[in-house]
């Protein structure tokens, strides 16, 4: 089966997920270009390999180089999900010790969070940490922008269960999300979140958000979460 290679960022770090075989040709091309493309954006990147049927030695000695390039830049590239005959592999040629291996994608980006980058954070970085959580990539950016520049360490990804996974991760205090995500799985977003972190903050987006004027938007966005923060626990 080809390679496909499908991307999603969670906070600050990317998920890609692989299905198929890498092999030598145009898989590890694509491989090589894919990922490799994705270190000029994000330190750290999650390869999800749980849809992988094969990786040969070609394909083994890319994932090494491309692991090796991130760590160069200060980051890493961790493998999520590796399946058992890939695993035996890595462990045959000895190759396994080269990364971190994680058997779930939470556990994977909890570890990227609490690597050095989120360990400079703590001791350098004092803005409230706080999700955002919006289907569209536009309105996330914006979300984030107006945030960031605003004093707060605002991170941003697209799902409520990605979410869930930041929260654990980050430790953050608030989470503004859009209307319509004000249930998840059958089951209030208030509560999924609150199941993880009694005191999380939940600030609803208006439903027209999205289309409101920009400035007076940012503005009852900085002044509802100025409230949210303020407020006592």
């Amino acid at each position: 089966m080809q390679l496909r290679l499908e991307s999603r960022p969670v906070g600050e770090v990317l998920v890609i997920q692989c299905q198929g075989r890498i092999v030598a040709g145009k898989e590890v091309f694509t491989m090589h270009a894919y990922v490799g493309d994705s270190f000029a954006k994000y330190v750290d990147v999650v390869l999800q390999l749980d849809q992988v049927e094969f990786v040969d030695s070609s394909g083994l000695g890319a994932i090494v180089r491309l692991t090796q390039a991130a760590r160069a830049k200060g980051g890493d590239l961790k493998l999520s999900g590796v399946p058992a005959r890939i695993l035996k592999t890595l462990q045959m040629t000895s190759l396994l010790s080269q990364f971190e291996t994680y058997d779930s994608i939470e556990e994977a980006i909890t570890a990227a969070y609490l690597g050095s980058r989120y360990s400079r954070g703590k001791t350098g970085d004092a803005r409230p940490r706080m999700l955002c959580v919006y289907e569209s990539t536009d309105v996330r950016t914006f979300l984030r922008e107006v945030l960031c520049n605003a004093g707060y360490n605002a991170m941003t990804t697209a799902t409520i269960d990605d979410a869930r996974i930041l929260l654990k991760a980050t430790k953050a205090k608030l989470v503004v999300i859009a209307a319509r995500m004000q249930s998840v799985h059958g089951k209030p977003t208030r509560q999924v979140l609150e199941e993880i972190d009694p005191s999380v903050s939940l600030l609803i987006l208006d439903e027209d958000f999205a289309t409101q004027d920009p400035g007076e938007a940012a503005e009852k966005l900085l002044s509802d979460v100025g409230s949210r923060l303020a407020a006592p626990e």
